[in-house]
């Protein structure tokens, strides 16, 4: 059988497609969410920051941003930022990441379009406003995982449920 140039080319196809989106969208969030948690922790390890935190351009983005700064909430975001960016780069416990760093993405989508009054962003490439737009997609990606937690009226667990644990670290490739 002859071979031909066309056998040396990966299929493009909605499968192939649709997996690439949804692993570039993954690998985004998750390196913005790094770059992020990094650049807050930075000053407490003695560096300087890679880019200076915006403060918020009107008042109640400002009142906001200050406020967790000075209540400590905000170091406790930029810790769930990294913790979260990392699962999603390192393509572990993306599930649980997705569900971690939606309200997080959400606040970033908030105080981008409400609280600075700049509702021409909805429809832009604003990271800010993307984090969230991936966040959403990235949740019906793996909306499988999500689908046994969506119980009407579910049962209590009992005490040997806790063995379920075990599986939490083996792949589904090894199933």
């Amino acid at each position: 059988m002859k071979s031909t140039d066309n056998d040396q080319y990966i299929p493009v196809n909605g499968w192939f497609l649709g997996t690439l989106i949804i692993t570039f969208f993954r690998c985004m969030l998750g390196a913005w969410m790094i770059v992020n948690g990094v650049n807050h922790l930075l000053p407490m390890w003695g560096l300087p920051n890679i880019y200076p935190q915006p403060l918020g351009t009107l008042h109640l983005s400002n009142v906001m941003l200050v406020s967790m700064i000075e209540t400590g909430m905000f170091d406790y975001v930029k810790v769930a930022e990294l913790l979260v960016g990392l699962c999603l780069v390192f393509n572990r416990f993306v599930p649980l990441a997705l569900l971690i760093s939606l309200p997080l993405s959400l606040v970033v989508f908030y105080n981008s379009i409400a609280l600075t009054l700049r509702f021409e962003r909805i429809f832009s490439f604003y990271m800010a406003v993307w984090c969230t737009y991936m966040n959403i997609v990235l949740l019906l990606a793996y909306i499988k995982y999500y689908i046994p937690m969506l119980q009407f009226k579910a049962p209590v667990g009992k005490l040997e449920d806790l063995r379920l644990l075990s599986k939490i670290f083996k792949s589904e490739d090894s199933k």
